[in-house]
């Protein structure tokens, strides 16, 4: 059957035709079975009034209940039941019109024929309606000779969602070969005809092979992360495509649709599992409050503003340098109906009146410090500005906050501000070690609480953006060492525990996430290979280069001067307040700053080094000729 047939759906008026038809014959059949296959004239002329008015009783009835707009292919158990009540309202009609002792229907219509023409017309009609479904859908699988076989992971409630889903999209080109579960129960039964086979290797292997498999949906709400991992370690060397169907709460309007299915992606095979925060938890802190967000259009800013969007709060505003990424994220938020009163601002941190007006407009009572800059080479080249935005953007930002009564203060922190090696890493220190003495110089009101953790997959910048890119432009992926592990964790984790760290979190507290395992970048560039159905090393090479500079072979979370304590949240941990700080902090946080705007980065970083003792930095290529000349000249 060619495929634009199977596009089609047949006019509402062509099914009202044929369930007319059909309910005449039905009770045509009841005719004759009443009268045992022998008909007369006469009957016949008493067959003809009857038949009459049941096509206008089956009319009327069809009418009322609507069984004909039902697109047929699509057939389900509420069709089913709605063709049940039209036969029993149709019996009903029919019982009333026979109490009213018409002559020439009584000698038509009996008892024992209104009950067998019942049962006749839900037969007819439920089986008119399964044979055109199984025509179309025989016919829908034949249109292609190069189908994708296709198994479900999942016998569940979702894999069967997914089925009817699969089979209904012509356009797919899918044959589904079965059903793969890891339950003992369910292997070896079968859903509506299709097999149910074992998930666990080697079955799977041997099945792959049998069946020539192209394509497997995961159907399950929450696969653990080790079992994601063991099914691409499988489906990888036959270059399988492997799909994720959303979980039912994020289907839209409540029903899944195949445009919803996404590949699996880098950031499911995490070495943990991820972090599930119920959105409720954060609501009452942020209900009905003015929230300001820094650096609202990079990637962590922008998720904190989207998922702010669900909280009933009473205004939000948007603050960053760039006005192109703050553009596009009002608009996103206003096209998804964001509800609260939205406002932009185009601000740098730096700049302290500018930043005191937004204050004195707004008068935000949650204020989440994000803006920074984070690129640790780059930073290395450029240590001014660096110092300019992170510390002193930070101190600007923090110093109004007490000032205007802010009520929660977050700044959104990094792993590498832990004993830094570079010049990002140490302006973050600072600004933590700042956030933290606020209190104790101040008499204020404002909650200042810093959240730490590492890198987050999918932000700009980040190392699989960098991949992605390498991997489309055919290779090779460069890798600086080998043996080099970050922590890692997705933007909607991030943003989703930075809000709760609001909640949680105490005045001075430095809050550090549970990110599970560091990960090998080694074995994240093998999977991000992998998943673009490419072999490692034979289609896509791997280059290692070397460890640039400031930057370390392993991230560490807390100092080992900061005591570990838990929190409300089991994935989040409370730093306590290190003691090790310079009682000259002050004093040269002062002429740093005035350093900082003569941009004399050799100065900079000497006081760097003085303010952090701990700070132990690798001259750059720069440095290096710098101090050569200085010494020859």
């Amino acid at each position: 059957m060619p495929k634009r047939y199977l596009k089609n759906f047949a006019p509402r008026w062509i099914i009202l035709c044929c369930d007319i038809i059909l309910i005449s014959i039905s009770f045509a059949l009841s005719f004759f079975i009443i009268h045992h296959l022998s008909i007369d004239m006469p009957d016949i002329t008493r067959f003809i009034p009857g038949m009459l008015l049941n096509v206008l009783i089956g009319t009327v009835c069809i009418a009322s209940l609507s069984i004909y707009k039902g697109i047929i292919r699509y057939s389900e158990i509420k069709d089913i039941i709605r063709i049940i009540k039209f036969a029993f309202l149709q019996f009903g009609l029919w019982s009333l019109v026979y109490l009213l002792n018409i002559p020439i229907i009584i000698k038509t219509i009996t008892v024992p024929l209104l009950l067998i023409n019942l049962f006749v017309v839900i037969f007819l009609l439920v089986s008119f309606r399964l044979l055109v479904k199984e025509i179309y859908f025989r016919a829908a699988q034949s249109k292609s000779s190069s189908d994708h076989r296709t198994l479900i992971f999942g016998a569940g409630m979702m894999g069967q969602i997914t089925k009817k889903v699969l089979e209904q999209d012509i356009n797919i080109n899918t044959t589904l070969v079965g059903f793969i579960d890891d339950s003992y129960y369910k292997i070896g039964k079968k859903i509506e005809g299709l097999p149910i086979y074992n998930a666990v290797d080697p079955h799977l292997t041997k099945l792959i092979k049998e069946k020539g498999i192209t394509q497997i949906y995961i159907a399950i709400n929450r696969l653990s992360v080790e079992r994601k991992i063991a099914l691409a370690d499988v489906c990888t060397p036959f270059k399988i495509k492997i799909n994720v169907v959303p979980h039912a709460n994020q289907w839209s309007g409540g029903l899944f649709q195949k445009n919803q299915v996404r590949e699996m992606n880098i950031e499911e095979l995490l070495q943990r599992d991820e972090i599930i925060i119920p959105t409720d938890l954060s609501s009452a802190n942020y209900e009905d409050a003015t929230i300001l967000v820094t650096g609202a259009a990079g990637s962590i800013g922008s998720e904190i503003c989207r998922q702010l969007g669900r909280h009933k709060i009473k205004k939000l505003v948007l603050l960053d340098q760039s006005e192109s990424g703050l553009f596009d994220l009002e608009y996103e938020l206003r096209q998804k109906g964001f509800n609260s009163d939205l406002h932009v601002e185009v601000a740098s941190a730096k700049d302290y009146q500018r930043i005191k007006k937004i204050f004195n407009a707004y008068k935000p009572a949650v204020v989440f410090h994000v803006a920074a800059y984070k690129h640790v080479p780059l930073m290395e080249e450029f240590p001014s500005e660096a110092v300019l935005t992170n510390i002193f953007g930070t101190k600007v930002i923090a110093d109004l906050s007490v000032l205007f009564s802010v009520k929660t203060f977050v700044l959104v922190s990094t792993d590498k501000a832990v004993n830094p090696t570079n010049v990002m890493g140490a302006t973050k220190r600072i600004s933590e070690i700042y956030i933290q003495s606020l209190n104790d110089r101040f008499e204020s009101n404002t909650n200042f609480i810093t959240t730490r953790f590492g890198n987050v997959l999918g932000s700009a910048g980040s190392v699989v953006a960098t991949f992605k890119k390498q991997i489309s432009e055919g290779g090779p992926l460069t890798i600086t060492h080998p043996d080099i592990t970050r922590y890692f964790m997705t933007i909607p984790e991030a943003a989703k525990l930075v809000l709760e760290a609001g909640k949680i979190g105490k005045t001075g507290d430095i809050l550090v996430f549970d990110m599970g395992k560091p990960v090998r970048v080694l074995d994240l560039a093998t999977r991000m290979i992998q998943l673009a159905g490419l072999v490692p090393g034979k289609d896509i090479a791997i280059k290692y280069t070397q460890l640039r500079p400031g930057e370390k072979m392993y991230e560490e979370l807390f100092k080992d001067s900061e005591e570990l304590a838990p929190t409300d949240h089991p994935k989040i941990l409370r730093a306590k307040r290190a003691t090790d700080k310079n009682p000259e902090f002050y004093n040269m946080l002062n002429e740093l700053y005035e350093v900082a705007k003569t941009h004399n980065n050799e100065m900079i970083l000497g006081l760097l080094t003085k303010m952090l003792p701990e700070f132990k930095h690798t001259p750059n290529k720069k440095e290096k000729e710098a101090a050569y000349n200085n010494e020859t000249f």
